[in-house]
């Protein structure tokens, strides 16, 4: 009896293993430092839209609105370059 409850720890183990496995779909670094450095540029669309979200933060600031403020956040393409200073600042 014990070795078949052994057998299916085992067995639970390998499966929880298997799904839960971090490198399974892990890219290489030299991936992963392309693409970072390709998020950090704001141009082109990234500018405008950047425009917007300052536009609609300020409308929202002046009527007082954090509802407005936190969808102004939410449509900035801030997010490359916030990931290059956190990527930086662990490579180094």
């Amino acid at each position: 009896m014990a070795i078949k409850i052994a057998a299916h720890i085992s067995r639970v183990r390998a499966a929880l293993a298997f799904r839960f496995n971090l490198n399974a779909d892990q890219h290489g670094f030299d991936d992963i430092d392309q693409s970072i450095r390709e998020g950090i540029e704001i141009r082109g669309t990234n500018l405008w839209v950047l425009m917007l979200a300052i536009f609609i933060a300020s409308i929202g600031l002046d009527v007082n609105s954090t509802a407005v403020i936190i969808g102004a956040m939410l449509i900035s393409p801030l997010m490359g370059p916030i990931m290059a200073v956190g990527y930086g600042a662990g490579r180094r």
